[in-house]
C-alpha cells in the first residue's frame, strides 16, 4: 500500500498573506511596518496586488518605497498599478531613478501616461497631491445619459464626492447637486441644472494653502485645474490629512535640523549626512555663547556660584523661547498672522516675558537668599532676578520674531529656528547674569 505523502508546510509569508486579506488595509499596514524591509517585500509578493496596493497606500511613502524596492520588478509594478494614481506617484518619486524607470516601464500604457502626467508637478503642490480619478460629465448630457454614465463610473471609481461638469474641451464649467440630478426631468441637460459657482484650485498652488482652504470652507474635495481652466484632477479630504501630517513632520524635523525624509528606519549614513550640517552650525553658535562666558572669567573666579546660576538663567530662557516659537510657527503655518500684526505680537510677547521673568525671578531670588544667606544671598538673588527678567523678555521676543525673520529671508519659518533662538537665549542669559554680577560685585563679595 502506497504511503500518503505528508503535506508541505505552508510558507509563513503565505500564511500571513492569507490572514491580511481578511483585515482592513490600515491594520495590514501596521503589521507590515513592524517587519523588516526584506520580510515586508516578501509578504507583499504573496498578496493579491490590489490588497498589497491598499496596504502600501496606508503606509508612509518612504517606507512603502523601501518595500517596493525589495520586490521583484514585475510584482512591484503590478502592486503600483493597483494603487491610486496620487499614492502611486508618491511612492515612485522616492525610488532611485533607474528603479523608478524600470518599474514604470513594466506598467500598462494608461498607468504609465498617468504617472508622467502627475510627475510634471512638484510634490508639494496641488498637482502633486491630486488624483486623476475625478467624476466629470459633459454639459451636453441629458439627465438620463448622466445617470447612466454615473452608474458606469461607479464601478471604476471608489469615491464620488462631487460630480463636475465640463465642456467638450474639458474646461470646468460647473458642479452638480445629486438632489437636483435625481429630481430633474430625464430630458433636461446638465448645463440647465448645474451650479456655475464651482470653487477650484490651480495645480501650482502650494499644498499647505490647499489644506487651509479645504479646512476653512469644509469641503470634502476640491477640483484641480490648469491655467486654462481645464479639469485635471481632484484633491480629497484624506489627501489633506496626509498633507497636514507631512507638513507637521517636516516642520518638526526642520525645527531641530533633521532631514525631512528621515525616519527611525532610515539608513545611518542618511541620518548622519542630514544632521551633521546643522550640528556644525550649532557648534559655531555655541562658541559665541562660550565667548561671552570667557569674557567674564574674573567675575566667575570671584564668585564661582555664578557658574551654576547662569545655566538656570539661560535654560529658563530657552524654555520660554521654545514656547513663543511654537506659537509663532503655528500661526505662520495656519496663515493666522502676517507682518502687519508683528508689532502688536512683539508688544504682547514683551509683556508675557516680563511677567514670566518676574514670577520665575522672585522664586529664584527666594531660593538664592535661603541657601546663600551667609554669602550675600539677597544681593545674589537680586542679580539673578534681574537676569531672569531680562532673558525672559529676550527669549519671548526673539522666539516669536525669528520665524518671521527667516520667512522674510526666504527660508522655511521652522528651518533650524531653535539653533538661532538658543544662541540668543544662551548669550543673553550668560551676559545678563555675569554682566550684572560684575556691575554689582561689591554687593556680592
Amino acid at each position: 500500500m502506497a504511503e500518503t505523502p505528508e503535506p508541505t508546510p505552508e510558507d509563513p509569508s503565505q500564511h500571513l498573506a492569507n490572514r491580511l486579506d481578511d483585515i482592513p488595509a490600515a491594520d495590514g499596514a501596521t503589521v507590515m511596518r513592524r517587519m523588516t524591509t526584506e520580510k515586508a517585500a516578501d509578504l507583499a509578493e504573496y498578496l493579491d496586488p490590489n490588497t498589497a496596493g491598499d496596504i502600501l497606500s496606508e503606509m508612509d511613502p518612504v517606507h512603502a518605497a523601501s518595500v517596493i524596492a525589495g520586490m521583484e520588478p514585475e510584482e512591484a509594478s503590478m502592486v503600483l498599478s493597483a494603487m491610486d494614481p496620487d499614492d502611486r506617484v508618491d511612492v515612485l518619486q522616492r525610488l532611485p531613478k533607474d528603479l523608478h524607470d524600470r518599474l514604470v516601464g513594466h506598467m500598462p500604457a494608461d498607468d504609465k501616461a498617468e504617472v508622467h502626467s502627475l510627475e510634471q508637478y512638484p510634490r508639494d503642490t496641488a498637482g502633486g497631491i491630486m488624483t486623476t480619478e475625478v467624476t466629470s460629465l459633459l454639459e451636453r448630457y441629458t439627465i438620463e445619459e448622466a445617470v447612466a454614465e454615473l452608474r458606469r463610473l461607479s464601478e471604476q471609481l471608489e469615491q464620488m464626492f462631487y460630480v463636475y461638469v465640463v465642456d467638450a474641451r474639458r474646461h470646468l464649467v460647473g458642479v452638480l447637486s445629486m438632489r437636483d440630478l435625481i429630481l430633474a426631468k430625464p430630458d433636461k441637460r446638465l448645463h440647465e441644472i448645474m451650479r456655475h459657482d464651482v470653487y477650484a484650485v490651480p495645480a501650482t498652488m502650494d499644498q499647505e494653502e490647499v489644506a487651509r482652504r479645504m479646512r476653512k470652507y469644509n469641503y470634502l474635495a476640491l477640483p484641480v485645474i490648469d491655467d486654462k481652466n481645464r479639469l485635471l484632477g481632484l484633491i480629497t479630504v484624506d489627501d489633506v490629512v496626509d498633507v497636514l501630517e507631512e507638513e507637521a513632520t517636516e516642520d518638526i524635523h526642520k525645527l531641530f535640523g533633521v532631514g525631512i525624509e528621515e525616519r527611525l528606519t532610515s539608513p545611518w549614513h542618511y541620518s548622519y549626512r542630514t544632521r551633521v550640517i546643522w550640528l556644525i552650525v550649532n557648534l559655531g553658535t555655541a562658541f559665541l555663547a562660550a565667548g561671552v562666558v570667557a569674557g567674564f572669567q574674573d567675575t566667575i573666579a570671584a564668585l564661582p556660584i555664578l557658574a551654576a546660576y547662569q545655566t538656570i538663567v539661560s535654560g529658563m530662557g530657552g524654555n520660554a523661547s521654545a514656547q513663543a516659537m511654537a506659537v509663532s510657527i503655528r500661526g505662520i503655518a495656519l496663515g493666522e498672522v502676517d507682518r502687519s500684526m508683528l508689532k502688536r505680537i512683539l508688544i504682547r510677547e514683551t509683556i508675557v516675558g516680563f511677567l514670566a521673568g518676574v514670577t520665575i525671578g522672585i522664586i529664584t531670588w527666594a531660593i538664592a537668599a535661603t541657601f546663600h544667606h551667609s554669602e550675600h544671598g539677597v544681593a545674589l538673588g537680586f542679580v539673578i532676578f534681574l537676569a531672569l527678567v531680562f532673558n525672559h523678555i529676550n527669549a519671548c521676543v526673539t522666539g516669536v520674531a525669528i520665524p518671521f525673520i527667516m520667512k522674510r529671508l526666504g527660508f522655511d519659518p521652522a528651518q533650524s529656528a531653535t539653533i538661532f533662538a538658543t544662541t540668543f537665549t544662551d548669550c543673553g542669559g550668560f551676559f545678563a547674569t555675569l554682566g550684572l554680577a560684575k556691575l554689582l560685585m561689591h554687593y556680592l563679595v
